[in-house]
């Protein structure tokens, strides 16, 4: 069970106030790249709480965010790993990867060098039962880059490592299954706790540490909201589509009236354009790589963008209601100030034709009351300025007249 307590610190983090945990279970089960990192965490919970029942004695340290250690088990540092291969009918091996998720990740520099130790065992959940617990000078190596650790890390399921627990200083446990893969009943995450074998509350208190936020927690963060507000398209009427092809630059879409496929941007507000005070908000519209213009949108890549909004960012009548939304149409969205003066610049890639429609990444609101009190937001024009003398908001451009875009509001989707 979740309790009060532990349900608040989590939706503190993830921005969503009265979350709906099914909502999460159905997300990652869809989305590998969310699980991913996920059961990653919560195996080393799950490793540190089958130590803790089966040697109340062994001294455990928590290890940090974005460092090769995860955890310290009676002075052994410990990188643990799930498997990214299933289990197959005749399964003759496990593999990991094993490359570094922070600073350079061009290869070699994210790979493991043989000469620079960076922890003492590699921990790998068994895909049946068990961990093996591979010492760093057992780990393979990588065959097209010498001096490295291999990546992806191959390790025989029958290996000799399989609950060498004598090597975290557990003699008496050595050889021993002490993991319990009994899948918890009655959840409110009932997918989650099927592979990651935890109650409910060890899932969400792993995730509220603050060390996981930005390799399990900040995926997700994002694509809740993406996934909440394609859900309110659907208790809308809408009949959605998910996106097709590699990498789309919308994350949901409908069909009209006349079958059309009508593309939409989703993103959460940004908190330092927000301020509920003055009835203003926010959201920065562009990808997550690269610099620009190719990192910005285009025009033509979706149709509306919908910016939802968390309720401690709207006036204090909002508490307790959790998220919000405004549609804009993207043809109202400004195009960048600098598309066709690359010379200016000094970056010629801004006078290319594949960057002419180059969305102005910042778009900034204020809000206003209509005569039935209802809230609507207009673009917060005052809050532009001027960079080496070309307006960030063009005259021309039809943000400039553009709105009124009330709150929770279809009518502006075709």
């Amino acid at each position: 069970m979740i309790d009060a307590d532990l349900r608040a610190r989590f939706e503190t983090i993830i921005g969503i106030k009265n979350l709906d945990f099914q909502l999460i279970d159905e997300l990652v089960k869809t989305d590998a790249n969310i699980l991913r990192p996920i059961k990653g965490v919560c195996f080393e919970s799950f490793l540190v709480k089958m130590i803790k029942r089966a040697a109340p004695q062994a001294i455990i340290v928590d290890g940090q965010g974005d460092h090769d250690v995860d955890v310290f088990v009676s002075g052994k540092s410990i990188q643990v790993k799930t498997p990214i291969t299933q289990l197959l009918k005749n399964p003759k091996t496990v593999k990991v990867a094993l490359h570094k998720t922070h600073g350079d990740e061009s290869r070699p520099n994210n790979l493991y060098s043989i000469s620079k130790q960076s922890f003492d065992l590699l921990a790998v959940l068994h895909p049946v039962q068990g961990v093996l617990m591979v010492p760093w000078n057992e780990i393979p190596t990588h065959s097209s880059w010498p001096g490295h650790l291999a990546d992806p890390a191959s390790f025989a399921l029958d290996s000799e490592y399989l609950n060498r627990w004598e090597l975290i200083g557990l003699d008496g446990l050595t050889g021993q299954n002490i993991d319990d893969r009994t899948i918890p009943k009655d959840s409110e995450l009932p997918f989650l706790s099927s592979v990651t074998f935890l109650e409910d509350f060890e899932i969400i208190a792993t995730l509220c540490k603050p060390e996981y936020f930005r390799a399990a927690v900040m995926g997700l963060k994002g694509n809740l909201k993406e996934a909440w507000f394609a859900s309110q398209l659907r208790d809308e009427g809408f009949e959605t589509v998910e996106p097709v092809g590699p990498y789309p630059k919308y994350d949901v879409a409908y069909l009209s009236e006349t079958k059309e496929l009508v593309k939409i941007q989703t993103k959460g507000t940004s908190e330092g354009f927000c301020d509920p005070s003055e009835l203003k908000i926010g959201v920065e519209v562009m990808g997550t790589h690269g610099k620009f213009p190719k990192r910005g949108y285009q025009r033509n890549m979706f149709d509306f963008l919908s910016i939802v909004v968390s309720e401690h960012q709207l006036p204090v009548e909002y508490k307790g209601t959790g998220l919000h939304f405004v549609i804009i149409p993207v043809i109202d969205l400004p195009i960048h100030y600098r598309v066709k003066k690359g010379s200016f610049f000094s970056n010629l890639a801004w006078d290319e034709s594949g960057f002419r429609l180059t969305l102005y990444p910042n778009i900034k609101l204020f809000g206003l009351r209509d005569e039935a009190n209802k809230l609507y937001f207009m673009p917060d024009l005052d809050s532009y300025t001027q960079i080496q003398g070309h307006k960030t908001i063009p005259e021309n451009s039809n943000f400039r007249t553009s709105g009124p875009y009330y709150l929770d509001s279809f009518d502006r989707l075709v």
